[in-house]
């Protein structure tokens, strides 16, 4: 715990199971903040207060159940019950699927109505409330057919064009458009109760997050996200594999930087009313755009160089110069998220490297019990 000891501050987290989430709880508990988890199930809770308890026994981590955070009035007790409430971090982003579900109930109401229903609760209930941070994509942001096109550059005040029309005829599409549509109603509702409310908004939009679990037991198959399951299916490519090798791709950041961007608004209230945008390898001092690149083969690169033990078993790859495929990408600037947060990004291959190692020793560990 830091010297400058946080106790008196109660933080909301949604969502506490996650990825991201876990990663956001161990920022704040190191930071001393008092926080309040919502979860879907006791037994989430119990597993998390129980890990974290190893780490930081005097941390104050409580947990209240949500199991829909979609629904009516979702999150008004836990407000009623914790009037104390000072931060929120809406992490939350739920998916319902369901065989016979359209997309715009699978994804876009599902996302628009957690985050509305959270700060209908936040304006109603959470009185004490100075910022709102809240868990957007870079999704809010691409402008998917401006891939590989060098003249632009998505930048923090970059929106998708897409609208629900034209996204609701797939998945990947319904779910980018359901991000922007739920980021878009959260600045929406700010703008529109100025006056009625005290609190600030920040939006974090991560591109694909990779890096360590939180926990050893978050490597387990169940509970890997769509992110960290990328990784884990590129350990697996055969040595024999004939590809394609330049697939999947995208642009990446380290679990850790998303997490600490999630806590720095509550310090910092220049971070107010902003959209924070991180991605690898970059930072105030460091401008190595395409770090944040990868592929399949990138990965491929990575996990041989750092891991002999792999040599023979995984793939190789054929690619011998990535770079032309690594750059068939998104071009983009953060250099305002960078300025503003001080924040270094994480470097792709110590990302990976962390990622790949708890995995690798998760299985030392299985094969052993």
């Amino acid at each position: 715990m830091s010297s400058s000891s946080k106790t008196d501050e109660k933080v909301l987290v949604s969502g506490a199971s996650g990825f991201i989430a876990l990663h956001v709880l161990n920022v704040l508990l190191s930071e001393g903040y008092h926080v309040i988890g919502t979860v879907r199930s006791k037994e989430k809770g119990d597993r998390i207060n129980n890990s974290f308890e190893k780490l930081y026994p005097y941390a104050k981590l409580e947990f209240v159940i949500v199991p829909d955070i979609a629904a009516a009035n979702a999150f008004d007790d836990v407000f009623i019950n914790n009037p104390g409430i000072q931060h929120v971090i809406h992490v939350a982003s739920p998916c319902s699927f369901g065989s016979n579900q359209s997309m715009e109930e699978t994804y876009l109401i599902p996302a628009t109505q957690g985050t509305r229903n959270m700060l209908e609760a936040t304006k109603t209930y959470g009185k004490n409330v100075k910022h709102v941070v809240l868990t957007s994509s870079f999704a809010s942001i691409l402008n998917a057919d401006r891939e590989e096109d060098p003249t632009f550059i998505h930048t923090e005040k970059t929106w998708n064009p897409i609208t629900w029309e034209e996204a609701k005829q797939n998945k990947f599409t319904s779910y980018i458009a359901s991000k922007k549509a739920a980021e878009q109603l959260a600045w929406k509702f700010l703008e529109e109760n100025k006056g009625n409310i005290d609190f600030t908004l920040t939006t974090v939009n991560p591109p694909y997050v990779f890096g360590p679990q939180m926990f050893e037991w978050g490597v387990e198959p169940a509970s890997l996200n769509a992110s960290a399951d990328v990784v884990n299916r590129a350990l697996k490519v055969p040595f024999d594999f004939k590809g394609p090798f330049d697939k999947p791709g995208g642009v990446s950041c380290d679990v850790r930087d998303v997490a600490l961007l999630h806590m720095l608004p509550l310090r910092n209230e220049n971070l107010a009313g902003h959209r924070l945008m991180p991605f690898s390898g970059t930072g105030v001092k460091q401008h190595n755009y395409s770090d944040a690149y990868f592929n399949l083969q990138r990965l491929l690169d990575v996990f041989n160089a750092k891991f002999p033990e792999l040599r023979g078993k995984i793939s190789p790859g054929n690619i011998s110069d990535n770079t032309p495929y690594l750059e068939k990408n998104f071009h983009y600037n953060n250099d305002e998220t960078c300025q503003l947060t001080g924040i270094e990004f994480k470097p792709f291959e110590v990302t990976i490297y962390d990622a790949v190692k708890q995995i690798l020793d998760h299985r030392k560990s299985q094969s052993k019990a």
